[in-house]
């Protein structure tokens, strides 16, 4: 058999790459753990911390509205349109702290307003991105590229905590906060600079085509969409805010300090990089599905780790929970890597702005609703605490212990799933 090169990437895929490690750099900071940790200081509930995590997703539902105008405005000026305007509310988020004469509770109901309209825009603006990428890269290096991509915006994240971690050193001030915001918001500013650079890819006709409205009931038959959809659904009730509770497990139990919090955050995405390593090379070959088994069966095993931290089995040492974040990075990566390209490889072109939409809304739902409700039964269950046979069984062990058994049922369904792109061996 004789080696052949592989096929190139597409012109201003580098773009692509700039663009996802910028903007990175702002929502790890502007809607990630940073925030989280300033809204808990300004004294939010489990329930709202959730609401901050149901945020982005909830409001992908404006991506119908942008699936209605993509064939008329082209995708490049629709995500500069709202990527460009949601910069101004992270300008807001970061001189929030600063602003004088506000009580914690009025402070952090203008957050929550900013935190609203920088997802609602984002929500919007992220209906042409899929689509957009989509045109851009061709079928033969998706599992390539996705790989790289998700790499720059890994290295992104890993960055904004690092930044983060090292500007929260000692006692947290709103001046230390405004700069930590700040650099998010020059992050995002950035990324707009690399937008601009990116090429549009379409032609008219695959324009119409992927515009032409297509009927939910009629997408639901499409049977490879169909069983995404149910399983991708699953899985976000399992990861919906997953990220915040860990943070507040850390912060209010635990009582790790914030810079501590973020340090091991970043072990995360160091994590997320080893895992892009391993399939990179190899998801185009293989498929998606069986890295998708792969990223879940890890991701049980992290899982189960936290709920040991939590029901007191595990010592609740700093290098416990940087293992636990570093081995959850790696079955997230894996898992965002392939499960993006069975995505793309399940919707038709006719109508493909709708099939994304309604996959995109959908899942949204579902993964802001489930932050809401894990929040919700936290505070009901508030101070429980009950020692049994030396396990702890408090409202922590209780969450991760409920993950676990979806978790376990996300991945019968997964082996139900349609590869979508065949395997190429």
């Amino acid at each position: 058999m004789t080696d052949r090169p592989a096929p190139a990437f597409p012109a201003g895929s580098l773009n692509v790459n700039g663009f996802s490690f910028f903007n990175a750099v702002c929502f790890q900071i502007i809607i990630g753990a940073p925030v989280v940790l300033y809204a808990k200081s300004l004294g939010a509930s489990s329930f709202v911390l959730g609401a901050i995590a149901g945020f982005t997703p909830l409001l992908t539902v404006l991506q119908f509205a942008a699936a209605r105008l993509l064939h008329r405005t082209g995708y490049r000026r629709l995500v500069l349109a709202g990527w460009g305007t949601r910069s101004i509310f992270t300008c807001i988020i970061a001189t929030l702290p600063l602003w004088p004469g506000l009580e914690d509770k009025q402070r952090l109901w203008l957050l929550l307003a900013a935190l609203v309209a920088f997802n609602a825009l984002r929500g919007f603006a992220s209906g042409a991105w899929l689509p957009w990428l989509t045109a851009i890269v061709p079928e033969n290096v998706r599992g390539r590229f996705l790989s790289r991509d998700q790499a720059f915006m890994h290295l992104g994240c890993l960055v904004a905590l690092v930044v983060s971690s090292w500007m929260s050193s000692g006692q947290p001030d709103p001046h230390r906060y405004a700069a930590v915001f700040g650099v998010g918001a020059a992050a995002a500013l950035i990324s707009m600079w690399f937008i601009r650079r990116i090429p549009e890819a379409y032609s008219a006709e695959d324009m119409r085509r992927s515009a032409v409205p297509v009927p939910w009931l009629a997408m639901m038959k499409h049977a490879p969409f169909a069983r995404l959809l149910v399983f991708s659904l699953l899985y976000s009730v399992v990861i919906g805010g997953l990220g915040v509770f860990t943070v507040e497990f850390l912060a209010g139990k635990e009582k790790f300090g914030e810079n501590t919090i973020l340090f091991l955050g970043a072990f995360a995405f160091v994590g997320a990089l080893a895992g892009l390593a391993l399939t990179g090379p190899w998801l185009d070959q293989t498929g998606s599905k069986p890295w998708l088994s792969r990223a879940l069966l890890l991701f049980e095993f992290v899982v189960a780790g936290w709920l040991l931290l939590a029901g007191g089995i595990l010592p609740h040492w700093a290098s416990v929970v940087g293992a636990l974040n570093f081995s959850g990075g790696v079955a997230g990566a894996m898992f965002g890597v392939a499960s993006t390209r069975i995505v793309m490889g399940s919707v038709p072109l006719m109508g493909r702005n709708h099939f994304f939409a309604l996959y995109a809304v959908l899942s949204g739902l579902a993964l802001g609703a489930a932050p809401m409700a894990w929040g919700a039964m936290l505070d009901l269950l508030g101070r429980f605490d009950v020692v049994y046979g030396g396990f702890e069984l408090n409202r922590y062990s209780v969450y991760f212990a409920a993950i676990l058994l979806l978790a376990l049922w996300t991945r019968r369904v997964a082996a139900r799933l349609h590869e979508g792109v065949p395997a190429e061996v």
